[in-house]
């Protein structure tokens, strides 16, 4: 007979970190006994087991052939009472090591008095793990012939240590457990030796010793295990009965030098679409789950911190325990009305049973650089130029030979001046800094998490900086974070979560994006920096970057964000039903925000000459003050949660039920509102249930709901209800196929249907269903003694029927492994949106009002497929790993009541959503000839050297109705990410790549098609441009860039193919080398274990498109650029 033992989860005994327990035993299997007087002690072990809902773990000899009288449990007494009654004369003890967890033992066996040579081994599947263990060591055995001893590390494939793993002398009973770093000492005899190391959750490894005195271990993770659990909406569930689309990402992926969460994404996950528009110090990327799959006013993901709606970006890498994406209906449902968009799950660290804190420490020192700057043309490239477009019928031009030397020459560089303005106003690096310190810990009664993380940006604008007046760029973040977890009752544990995030963030005197276009869009040849008087230099018209980056002033934001939470759970499987637990939850978020704006605006001059003495003769241009003026403004808000919950999970025999039924409140409130509309405070209500069924863990149901109620709507349409169900089914748990696959572990397919909704109406709008007056017009009445009144009229009408925006999404997955090596999952799913929240276009005249209404008219489909594969290798000193993902979606405007336009090619319906219009190109016109043979172009007169365009309906006149679907959209249809890691002893060695494909920008404005104007002040140009356009000198008609001139040129600003650009790319997102000091070494410093680093980010990018980052939203990379990132670092563990 066999019987099972209940295995342990990761945790710890009270004396020391026992891990895992039983990580080979076997389920204790009921069997029947026919004599009415006594039964088999093992079955009344599992109904005070099931009754308690407790683990217990035993050799299985102790309890062989002991058989006790049935009377001996009372329902009415506590499990350690029934547990004393029935083991009283059988000469078990039990000792209790954590909580709900116990082991039994036989004092009369002795196991340190036997000698070594004599301890039966145990068979590899029923290998006892925990008996005896009092303190450090798992099986204290004499070390008889122990004279050599055994340090080393245990981890897993991802480098993350494994506290609580045995390690076991094979043919003996002498072990010990790893700590809680990992490390594990070990006394072995001299000779061949074999050691076992096993954990629950892993595959176990045997590794012969030889010579070695170190020796570190890699664990690789069983796909079979059955208990394995991921956090789920509302909680976790088994892995093997989701059949929901989740993905996850270790946490250790994210652990790279960025200043939010947020940027680290990009191609880690299969399903995130994830683009940073802008590299500026402390901004964020926006992501999309399976892309955009509504034109209505919110596509973002719904962000959950341990179970609370929050910010991502305050989250510190190093305090992050789990990530996860949910991706379709099952996984979703249960959010109602905020899930619509897909759901990211964020788990912190919790403290852990140790018998001594363990201290980790973490330092970078980052060098940062820009991936890819925009080349502007130099003082000669702009010359030549600005002679070619001014040039005349007599051949003369601005700048002749004898004027361009004086400004190439640099004799005189206040009145010729030759600036390159990226130089002048950019470093060529930057730093960035990074540390982080967290202490792990507790006991049986209470544990802990305590974090503090500083992360420092410095940007990339190079300033004068004095004691008194600083404008650098630069950004600051602090964070803390302390989580504890206190046992008050054998059955109840209350958590306490705090946090607290404080940035500061120091920005130029003028906005950002104006300081780029000022520096982008300003020739080299237009002003001084300052002149050699030290006055203030300023074109009459236009800027000056120097100017604007040194004496605007600067301006300070300050965020400080508070967050609370407290988690009470009851288990009532004694009280009430095993399995049955009762949570309650309440956060309290605070942020305060404020921004101060000291300004200057001094006196600037514009020198025409030199005088006789050969003194500049300036004019000044305007007045100003060298004083800094001050400004405040304050913002702030306040959200609470509230939420209660009861979950139920239990097994009986083959079937395993499990259920949840919750209720939410939340409530977010602006404190410093600018309008009305925004004092009043945002509620959000609602229950959800789910229900769980698997069957021999190989068939699988799941079904959920949301019942939610927003205030955005009419009573009669205020609660919606939103159903999803899902099924699986594991072909590889059936019998035959096993011996017909044998290489094949896990095969699983699953499918799911559902219903979500989406209460977002966009911007400050509120209260959809009343109608909006506002001030329209005015009247003066009376001809003496006026009196001016404004009227008041009606805005947007209410709309009482208006509802919840609704997704329909469907999701049908495939889940492979083979070898236990190679992992497999593959997604296709389907998604409509009905009932966008849409202002409406086609109203009719005879309505007789000349405002739109709100309404839910909009429809959108969006379908795709994504996936991800992984693979590990281990062997001896080698770790070998390689991961991929990837995902493609395309969505498709179904309806958004725009007008019906002449021509069907125009109809915005039927394209993707952000689908770029525009002409088609046939390049440029070759002659005049060409011209006339052409289709007239209605966008002001051509010459050759203009664009030329393709007439789509064939009328023989090019304009508006020649416009049609051209490229991609600016969002990727396709993203993925792929990575290779290798571990040998103490030296390991990483790489990830990230790419996108299916998008397409058009660029444009004034650096790239050719300014007007002004040009002598704000007329740079690309040198691109600059040498590849068209000109009288070169006449080809394959320029890539088209003729330039003075006048405004229409015709070649149209949006159209020309200068529509492929911005699919791959880079190098991440890339480590680290190396691990020997235990040997760092020990005699108490230290647990140190590792070195070097880490790089986004260090190359290949892509077709070479001007500026293809990533960047912008137009003429007109936007802080993204950097690339060399860091060095090291981590200690004590």
């Amino acid at each position: 007979m066999r019987f099972l033992f209940l295995c342990l989860a990761v945790g710890a005994f009270p004396a020391r970190s026992l891990g895992q327990l039983l990580a080979n035993s076997k389920t204790i299997v009921r069997q029947s006994d026919t004599r009415p007087q006594l039964v088999d002690l093992t079955d009344l072990l599992l109904k005070l087991k099931d009754k308690f809902h407790v683990d217990l773990l035993f050799e299985e000899k102790i309890v062989e052939n002991i058989r006790v009288s049935p009377n001996s449990i009372r329902p009415s007494a506590s499990f350690e009472d029934n547990l004393e009654t029935l083991l009283r004369s059988t000469g078990i003890h039990y000792m209790k090591v954590k909580k709900d967890t116990y082991v039994l033992r036989n004092e009369k066996i002795s196991i340190e008095q036997k000698p070594l040579e004599h301890v039966p081994a145990f068979p590899a599947d029923n290998r006892l793990k925990a008996i005896g263990m009092l303190e450090r060591k798992m099986l204290a055995v004499p070390a008889k012939a122990a004279d050599v001893t055994i340090t080393g590390r245990v981890t897993d494939e991802k480098g993350e240590v494994l506290p609580g793993v045995n390690v076991t002398v094979k043919g003996t009973l002498r072990g010990v457990s790893a700590d809680a770093s990992g490390n594990y000492s070990l006394s072995v005899p001299s000779g061949q030796v074999t050691l076992v190391f096993s954990f629950v959750g892993y595959v176990s490894q045997e590794v012969q010793l030889g010579e070695k005195k170190t020796l570190d271990v890699i664990l690789r993770s069983d796909n079979k295990n059955l208990e394995e659990v991921v956090v789920v909406a509302f909680g976790t569930q088994r892995k093997e009965s989701i059949v929901g689309a989740i993905s996850s990402v270790s946490a250790s992926d994210l652990k790279v030098p960025v200043s939010k969460l947020s940027n680290a994404l990009a191609g880690q996950i299969a399903g995130i679409v994830s683009v940073q528009g802008s590299g500026e110090p402390g901004s964020g990327s926006s992501f999309w789950i399976r892309g955009i799959s509504s034109f209505g006013a919110n596509n973002t993901p719904l962000i959950l911190v341990d179970g609370i709606q929050r910010s991502m970006d305050l989250v510190d890498p190093e305090d992050i325990e789990s990530f996860s994406i949910l991706k379709d209906a099952s996984a979703t449902a249960v959010y109602g009305v905020r899930g619509a968009n897909g759901i990211v799950l964020i788990t912190t660290k919790k403290g852990k049973y140790s018998d001594k804190p363990t201290i980790n420490a973490r330092f970078e020192r980052g060098f940062l650089a820009p991936i890819r700057l925009p080349k502007l043309a130099n003082a000669e490239q702009w010359m030549d130029y600005y002679n070619d477009i001014s040039y005349d019928a007599n051949g003369s031009v601005p700048f002749p030979d004898h004027i361009k030397q004086k400004y190439l020459s640099g004799a005189d560089p206040d009145l010729y001046p030759n600036v390159d303005w990226m130089k002048t106003t950019y470093k060529d690096v930057t730093t960035s800094n990074r540390l982080n310190l967290n202490v792990t810990g507790g006991g049986r009664i209470a544990r802990y998490y305590v974090s503090g993380s500083y992360y420092n940006e410095n940007g990339l604008f190079n300033p004068v900086v004095t004691e008194s007046y600083n404008p650098s760029v630069k950004y600051n973040k602090f964070t803390f974070r302390s989580n504890l977890d206190v046992d008050i009752t054998k059955s109840t544990e209350l958590s306490l979560n705090l946090s607290n995030t404080y940035e500061n963030k120091s920005r130029l005197g003028v906005d950002m994006g104006t300081m780029y276009n000022i520096v982008m869009t300003t020739p080299p040849i237009a002003i001084a920096p300052y002149y050699s008087d030290g006055s203030h230099a300023q074109p009459l018209v236009g800027s000056n970057p120097y100017y604007a980056l040194n004496s605007t002033g600067f301006s300070q934001d300050f965020w400080n964000t508070s967050q609370s939470l407290m988690s009470l759970t009851q288990d009532l499987s004694e009280y009430v039903l095993p399995g049955l637990k009762f949570n309650v939850k309440f956060s309290w978020d605070a942020t305060n925000e404020s921004t101060l704006d000291k300004r200057k605006n001094p006196a600037t001059y514009y020198a025409t000459g030199r005088d006789e003495s050969g003194k500049l003769i300036l004019h000044k241009n305007a007045d100003g003050s060298d004083y800094l003026s001050l400004a405040r403004s304050n913002r702030g808000t306040k959200t609470t949660n509230l939420e209660s919950s009861l979950t139920y999970d239990n097994a009986f025999g083959d079937h395993r039920v499990g259920g949840l039924f919750l209720f939410t409140r939340r409530e977010f409130t602006n404190n410093f509102p600018t309008n009305y509309i925004l004092a009043f405070p945002y509620r959000n209500i609602g229950i959800a249930g789910r229900l769980t069924y698997a069957f021999k863990n190989k068939l699988f149901f799941d079904g959920n709901f949301g019942y939610n109620g927003s205030e955005n709507f009419a009573p009669s349409h205020r609660f919606g209800f939103f159903p999803s169900i899902g099924l699986g089914y594991n072909v590889s748990k059936e019998r035959f196929f096993h011996d017909l696959f044998p290489a094949v572990n896990l095969m699983k397919f699953r499918g799911s249907h559902g219903y979500i909704g989406n209460d977002q109406i966009g911007g400050d709008r509120r209260f959809a269903y009343n109608s909006e007056m506002q001030y329209s017009g005015s009247y003066t009445f009376g001809t003496t003694g006026q009196k001016y009144i404004s009227g008041i009229a009606t805005g947007n009408p209410g709309n009482p029927n208006v509802a919840w925006e609704e997704a329909i999404k469907t999701n049908i997955g495939f889940e492979i492994g083979i070898w236990d090596k190679l992992k497999l999952q593959i997604d296709y799913f389907n998604e409509r949106r009905d009932g966008i929240y849409i202002l409406q276009q086609s109203v009719p005249s005879v309505v007789g009002i000349n405002v739109a209404q709100y309404v839910n008219l909009g429809k959108m489909a969006n379908r795709g497929v994504d996936g991800s594969i992984e693979y590990s290798y281990v062997k001896g000193d080698w770790l070998l790993s390689a991961r991929g993902n990837f995902s493609y979606n395309r969505n498709k405007v179904i309806y958004n009541d725009s007008p019906t336009p002449i021509y069907g090619y125009q109809e915005v319906a039927g394209q993707a959503y952000d689908q770029q219009f525009g002409l088609v190109s046939m390049g440029l016109f070759k002659s005049v000839e060409d011209i006339e043979q052409s289709p007239v172009q209605k966008f002001g007169s051509v010459v050759p050297g203009d664009i030329k365009f393709k007439d789509i309906n064939g009328d023989g006149v090019v304009d508006s109705y020649d416009r049609i679907a051209i490229g991609r959209t600016t969002v990727p249809e396709l993203s993925y990410g792929f990575g290779l890691s290798a571990k040998y002893k103490q030296f390991d060695l990483s790489g990830f790549f990230q790419g996108v494909g299916n998008v397409t920008r058009i660029i444009g404005g004034d650096p790239v098609q050719g300014p007007q104007g002004s040009i002598l002040v704000n007329g740079q140009i690309l040198a691109d441009a600059a040498e590849k356009r068209w000109s009288l000198h070169n006449q080809d008609p394959n320029a890539e860039y088209p003729r330039m001139s003075l006048a405004y040129n229409e015709n070649n600003r149209q949006a159209s193919t020309f200068y529509q650009k492929d911005m699919s790319f791959i880079r190098l997102k991440n890339a480590e080398i680290g190396y691990t000091v020997p235990k040997s070494i760092v020990s005699k410093a108490k230290v647990a274990s140190l590792r070195f680093y070097a880490q790089a980010v986004n260090l190359f990018t290949v892509s077709k498109f070479k001007l500026w980052d293809p990533e960047l939203n912008a137009s003429f990379g007109n936007i802080y650029p993204q950097m690339k990132t060399v860091s060095i670092g090291a981590s200690l563990n004590f």
